[in-house]
């Protein structure tokens, strides 16, 4: 019952899989069934093919599971280590209020938990929400263009230089204001390391606090055609607003491009202008941190990176420069009104080392928060809250500013909603002292302008009523008992600096808006109800506890610029999550900054690169698996290297790397190899079992070792990875380790590496001394960082909630039933189907597998009036009409199919797909015809993605009537329900009127 679990929003007891050991649904039973069928007499059997030298010892040194009860009151207690007070923190996050409707969209589980949408078909729940997003951005900002993958401001500002070098073929510097956050700064400067970017900072003036215009001008000049963008923000790292004008028109008549950084909750109607109104022309870009549009701090992310870029009448071009994932509005076969991801060919899964970045994921939930959240305040909320924000701020400069030792810094310069403080105590004292009185008092700034004395800045939203306003002031009035007669009155914004016109986002009620993304959520399927067999993404169940845990006020409340005192919580969790990793990998450290697997690639080869470095070795050659993942090759251009010198590695027959041919390319190129990257197991589900010997033959070469950690699902617990000569590895954590897709993001990662490169790594570590005390630090030589705080901490928190459920026992026994259900269901398919590699049918597959189709299954499809190319597309279109997500299709072989059935379900879901897919084979050999017409019973017939990338929509004008949902024409969990002839014949009937339609609308 419910009252067993006090103080959840869910009950456990309903939720067929949430009190499950390990969230494994198949039985004791189950397993020893399955086992006898593949041929096995124990889980430990389906690793007899691992090399004992690579093998964990035993089972990884974490601690025992807890079981449910348990689980919550440790979660509830480590939040409650955490001190959040009345906080007037903001800086490089800002905090406002979370709009009502946020936390009942983290609910609609069929959005959470849906993959990315690349069956459109039955995606366009999600597809929407994006699209909602996108529009809703772009009545904000002015931008026709807007995407959603960027993991968050500072990595976005990194995507946007590059966009902006590619648009000036030939360019190679990128001027910048040094008034950005700093976090952002160290960013950039990790990012462009050894690639072919130059970053150009100029200094704010110590007498305006501001980027000088002359100064700009002269570094632009400086650079000359060499100049690929201006970059500013509109706010400044002091809270002051620099001349946004000055700086875009400088751009246009330098030729180059301009990127401003904003705040998006600023310019509401009647508060500051939108970057689209910057100078003569708008600014090229713009790039924000959108987090605070939608929910709390959580100590430093999931973030959302907003960026935009013009595309209209007079730009249709620059769009293709960019990075990340655009939706675009298109039609169904039938004319219906749809959603589609469009422009993918700059994608890395297409384009690999020639991608405009290595980015996979996008930050699809938080932009489907933000989307429902901007549909909540409307225009006259946004207005609302600037103005709240901008007369709480004003209030409280006249207040703190009456006692003697506390000024406005600059008192001349116009701010929004910060306010730069220089006072006669030293900054940390007053923090500290501050703490004690229930105070997060602002943010030390004395060292960003050297010479200017103690500097605080103090943030000032919606969250603020005047209570708190008149708290703070008693707190100043406590440290500086002196008053003057008169306090600072705000200078006033110009008024060619205030947004003209209103924005067009219409205000929603809540419950309408509730029940609108509800039905969106009809649109998808979920892991929670049946498989979702997604090869390479492991579309594992998502615990609520996760979700719970990482909604905890401590948590989710606490602003990453909190002192290190009232974060405690935070740091245990994150060291705890070091120390668990280390163990589970077998490496010696740990970093947990990064926000994504593919950022987490980027990360380890940046520490291969500074490692090189430091020895004086200019190793510009990296191998790559031909099957590889395509992060992999975008990863090693991004970081720099060379398209050229990216070698591919080829299989053998067995499906494993082709021993030989490595060997050649390491005679050849030996003293310039910098690493391999190597998926293990590969993608084809096939250990790599020669890895260490792959590694030594590398290593003894002067080369590192990466290993692509994404399959890490089948291998968890039971190989160790120092043991296997691997040198850094990433996990995804919204694969392996629970963390939901959220229809393609946020993502989650974390990289472990070797002793090679500890000292390298990017980010802080966790430390704990003998006392408990935790603390963090940045490594001896670490590389910088990748994200402009501590990485995306409440994705952290959901980690280590299912590390607690799993336990020491639990996660080699997770990898095992993943590998046993993927044996299982391959012993039955490869009957039905041949599998790939052709010629490895016989190597023992891990957590996944792929099937094809025969000569003969293929000719009837082509006579059926498919082509082969679409064939397989196709019949991942089929799974679609039995309600279930399709596998993942034509990757890594084109005409491949490959399944990932994961350890979530029982054997009786097993044995159902089964009877799926090889029902799907009858229907390929006896009714192919259908294929002409798959898919029959989403809300939609299928998109025609070509017409969608020919006339491209990126935005439209949101109306107070929301855009029309489409129901399905029958319910995916219906489908599932039904006899597998039942629904053949329902396919072949909806294939006959659709051809009867054709016909008739001929």
């Amino acid at each position: 019952m419910k009252s067993h679990f006090p103080g959840l929003n869910y009950d456990p007891n309903t939720l067929p899989r949430e009190l499950t050991r390990h969230y494994i649904s198949a039985t004791e039973k189950d397993i020893s069934d399955m086992l006898n069928t593949v041929g096995a007499t124990c889980l430990e059997d389906l690793y007899a093919h691992v090399p004992s030298e690579i093998r964990m010892a035993q089972d990884p040194a974490i601690p025992e599971e807890l079981g449910y009860a348990e689980l919550l009151k440790h979660l509830d207690e480590l939040s409650r280590k955490n001190h959040v007070r009345l906080s007037f923190l903001g800086d490089g996050l800002p905090h406002y209020k979370v709009p009502e409707v946020v936390p009942h969209i983290l609910s609609i589980r069929n959005l959470t938990t849906a993959y990315t949408p690349y069956q459109p078909e039955r995606s366009q729940g999600t597809l929407t929400s994006i699209w909602i997003y996108q529009c809703a951005i772009s009545a904000l900002t002015g931008y026709e263009a807007v995407n959603a993958s960027f993991y968050e401001r500072s990595t976005g500002l990194f995507e946007a230089i590059k966009c902006a070098q590619r648009l000036r073929p030939g360019s190679d510097t990128a001027v910048i204001a040094k008034t950005l956050y700093p976090g952002d700064v160290e960013v950039l400067r990790t990012m462009a390391a050894d690639t072919d970017l130059k970053l150009v900072f100029v200094d704010a003036d110590e007498k305006t606090g501001r980027v000088s215009p002359a100064a700009l001008e002269e570094a632009g000049k400086k650079a000359g055609e060499k100049l690929a963008a201006l970059v500013f923000p509109q706010l400044n790292f002091l809270g002051l607003l620099e001349d946004v004008d000055g700086f875009t028109n400088l751009a246009a008549d330098l030729g180059t491009r301009s990127i401003a950084v904003i705040d998006p909750m600023t310019i509401a109607a009647n508060a500051l202008k939108p970057p689209s109104a910057f100078g003569r022309e708008g600014a090229s870009m713009f790039v924000a941190e959108a987090q605070h549009l939608s929910i709390a701090p959580n100590f430093s992310g999931p973030g959302l990176g907003l960026f935009g870029i013009r595309y209209n009448a007079n730009n249709k071009n620059d769009i293709r420069a960019t990075a990340g994932r655009f939706i675009g509005k298109g039609k169904d076969l039938e004319g219906r009104d749809c959603f589609a991801i469009v422009l993918s060919t700059r994608e890395q899964h297409i384009r690999r080392d020639k991608a405009t970045s290595n980015i996979c994921s996008n930050q699809s939930y938080l932009a489907t928060l933000t989307g429902a959240a901007l549909l909540e305040r409307g225009d006259e909320g946004l207005e609302a809250t600037a103005k709240l924000a901008r007369e709480n701020a004003v209030h409280a400069v006249e207040k703190l500013t009456s006692h003697v030792g506390v000024d406005l810094a600059y008192p001349e310069a116009p701010f929004w909603n910060e306010i730069c403080l220089k006072v006669s105590k030293p900054v940390p004292e007053l923090i500290e002292r501050a703490r004690h009185e229930g105070l997060h008092l602002g943010v030390d700034v004395s060292s960003r302008v050297p010479g200017k004395g103690n500097l605080i800045l103090v943030s000032l939203t919606d969250r603020h009523a005047r209570m708190d306003i008149e708290k703070l002031g008693a707190f100043f009035a406590k440290e500086f008992p002196h008053h003057k007669e008169n306090g600072h009155r705000a200078a006033a914004i110009p008024a060619n600096q205030i947004r003209q016109g209103r924005v067009e986002i219409p205000r929603i009620a809540v419950d309408k808006i509730k029940a609108y993304y509800d039905k969106l959520g009809d649109q998808n399927v979920s892991p929670d109800d049946n498989i979702y067999a997604l090869g390479s993404c492991t579309m594992k169940y998502n615990p609520y506890v996760n979700d719970w845990a990482a909604a905890l006020p401590g948590f989710a409340e606490l602003h990453p610029q909190a002192p290190a005192a009232d974060a405690q919580g935070s740091f245990e969790i994150l060291y705890r999550t070091q120390e668990y990793f280390k163990a589970i990998t077998g490496l010696p450290a740990v970093t947990t900054q990064p926000m994504a697997g593919a950022q987490g690639e980027l990360v380890g080869i940046k520490m291969f690169q500074a490692y090189h470095r430091d020895a004086k070795q200019n190793r510009d050659i990296v191998l790559i698996p031909r099957s590889a993942h395509g992060t992999n090759p975008a990863t090693a251009t991004m970081a720099g290297y060379a398209a050229a010198n990216l070698k591919l590695v080829e299989a053998d027959t067995s499906g494993q790397i082709n021993m030989e041919q490595l060997k050649s390319l390491v005679a050849e190129f030996g003293p310039r190899i910098s690493c391999i990257m190597i998926t293990n197991p590969n993608t084809s589900g096939i250990l790599e079992s020669n890895f260490k010997e792959v590694a030594d033959l590398v290593h003894a070469a002067g080369g590192l070792v990466y290993m692509d950690g994404a399959n890490m699902n089948a291998i968890a617990g039971w190989v160790d990875l120092g043991k296997m000569g691997v040198d850094a590895v990433h996990n995804n954590t919204h694969k392996t380790w629970s963390i939901p897709h959220g229809g393609g993001g946020p993502g989650d990662a974390f990289v472990a590496v070797s002793d090679k490169l500890i000292d390298y790594l990017p980010g802080i570590q966790a430390h704990v001394n003998e006392k408990g005390v935790y603390r963090v630090e940045k490594p001896a030589r670490s590389i910088g960082s990748v994200q402009r705080h501590f990485g995306n901490f409440g994705h952290k928190v959901r980690c280590y909630t299912y590390l607690r459920a799993l336990g020491k026992e639990g996660v080699p026994r997770m990898s095992a039933v993943a590998v046993l259900s993927a044996r299982y269901l391959f012993h039955t398919l490869k009957k039905h189907f041949p599998t790939l590699p052709a010629g490895a049918e016989n190597t023992p597959r891990m957590h996944e597998f792929i099937l094809t189709l025969s000569k003969e299954m293929f000719s009837r499809v082509e006579q059926a009036g498919v082509q082969k190319s679409l064939a397989i597309p196709r019949i991942g279109k089929l799974f679609l009409d039995f309600g279930l997500h399709a596998p993942t299709v034509a990757f890594p072989e084109v005409l491949g199919l490959m399944i990932e059935p994961t350890e979530s379900y029982a054997k009786h879901e097993l044995d159902d797909f089964l009877r799926t897919v090889e029902t799907i084979c009858q229907i390929v050999q006896e009714t192919p015809e259908v294929l002409q017409t798959v898919p029959h019973f989403t809300p939609i017939d299928r998109v025609d993605e070509v017409l969608a990338n020919k006339n491209l929509t990126l935005s439209e004008k949101l109306t107070w009537n929301l855009l029309p949902i489409l129901p399905n024409r029958a319910e995916a969990k219906e489908l599932t329900k039904m006899g597998k002839g039942d629904v053949w014949k329902k396919i072949v009937d909806a294939h006959q009127i659709a051809l009867a339609h054709d016909v008739n609308h001929g």
